[in-house]
């Protein structure tokens, strides 16, 4: 099996490296070590190949993408429903037999966030970047509302 670490890209000298151009080959090795490398599981059909896809050497996590697996299943928006849990389930078992992190994203309440945490997801998406950006111009024009 190829191991993900050993098919590097490599575009010219990048920031970590000050954009200065050191040697390829320890450049390489380096960010190859430093890169974590995070596989989507989005569907059923990715939560049934968990235990082969945490499995490939260079996989660091596998993250549930929570939204799109509900829509996937036809489920959608139910981040809560029984086969999410079980999907859960099933995926976090793989990442322990594998010694991967168990991912989550688009699960935002409390509750059902501490269930997936609670049953191992160690990489915890907080919020979009689309959610962040509305939360602070929410939060700005508050402020300003505030001054009238």
């Amino acid at each position: 099996m190829t191991s993900l670490h050993s098919l590097p890209s490599w575009g010219g000298p990048p920031a970590a490296y000050g954009f200065r151009a050191p040697g390829n080959a320890a450049a390489q090795a380096a960010l190859n070590e430093a890169v974590l490398v995070v596989a989507m599981i989005e569907s059923p059909q990715a939560v049934g190949n968990a235990q082969a896809i945490a499995a490939v050497e260079g996989i660091d996590c596998l993250l549930i993408g929570t939204s799109d697996l509900t829509a996937e299943m036809g489920i959608p928006g139910q981040i809560d429903h029984p086969r999410v849990a079980e999907a859960y389930g099933q995926v976090g078992a793989a990442c322990r037999a594998s010694g991967k992190a168990l991912g989550m994203g688009g699960v935002y309440d409390k509750e059902t966030a501490s269930r997936y945490i609670k049953a191992g997801a160690r990489m915890v998406l907080s919020g979009s970047d689309h959610t962040y950006l509305l939360a602070g111009a929410t939060a700005r024009s508050e402020v300003l509302r505030g001054a009238v």
